[in-house]
């Protein structure tokens, strides 16, 4: 059985290893029994459809390369939002997921239309970059995501955000972080968020395995769970 993945803007919106999430993302539903199919969409096509995706993924880029996208992406966003309306899974990392708010307030006090599928806005500061790495906790479970993040601005409501930040080493002004609707997660997280946080991955592979009505197989990946505990760990015993 054949699984789309739309990756959206590689070439434009691929800092810090983030096209990793890509790959392990294809090698786990290839471990499924999945033919994975990754086609991309890139800000010269005139068209992006979202039709037959079984997963949508965008990574970090320049501010400068984010708002050029957020302007290209407009112009599919009836598309777009019909596939958010339906479920399809998707993952923005990073500053990414600056554009699903109503839209972003440049550092020369220009506005970027966002996507309009939350209702935050983003203001850029050029003054400071925010950075370090940060631990999210979803409210009410035990479940924690761990990761760096590094962005030029911050949300200027949290209504819609999703995880509490509980831990920060670095000078990141954020409480909240992460937003979601039925399938579709925006975080701020940075570079393989997959590998980081295994519980994502398995998260994505079980949804699209029901939707495509296949039999979820729990497979383990110890080096990603290593790979969390150990960081998690890290951060948590790190004095600041």
């Amino acid at each position: 059985m054949n699984v789309k993945i739309l990756y959206l803007y590689p070439d434009f919106m691929n800092l810090y290893g983030d096209n990793g999430n890509v790959r392990i993302l294809r090698k786990r539903l290839e471990d499924q029994g999945f033919d994975v199919e990754v086609v991309s969409a890139a800000i010269t096509d005139s068209e992006i459809s979202f039709e037959g995706v079984d997963f949508v993924f965008m990574g970090s880029g320049y501010e400068t390369n984010r708002n050029l996208v957020a302007a290209h992406m407009n112009q599919f966003v009836d598309g777009f939002k019909k596939a958010v309306d339906d479920g399809v899974p998707m993952l923005f990392t990073g500053n990414s997921y600056d554009i699903l708010g109503k839209g972003i307030t440049t550092h020369d006090q220009k506005f970027v239309e966002g996507l309009n599928i939350f209702d935050f806005t983003f203001k850029e500061q050029i003054r400071k970059r925010y950075t370090g790495d940060v631990i999210l906790e979803v409210p009410g479970t035990s479940t924690r995501y761990v990761g760096f993040v590094n962005r030029a601005g911050v949300p200027d409501e949290q209504n819609d955000l999703i995880c509490n930040v509980i831990k920060v080493i670095g000078n990141v002004p954020i409480t909240k972080d992460a937003v979601r609707k039925n399938n579709l997660l925006g975080i701020s997280l940075l570079g393989p968020v997959l590998l980081k946080n295994p519980e994502i991955a398995d998260m994505f592979v079980e949804i699209i395995c029901e939707r495509k009505g296949v039999e979820f197989k729990n497979i383990e990946y110890p080096h990603s769970f290593k790979s969390h505990v150990k960081t998690l760990k890290a951060l948590l015993d790190t004095r600041i």
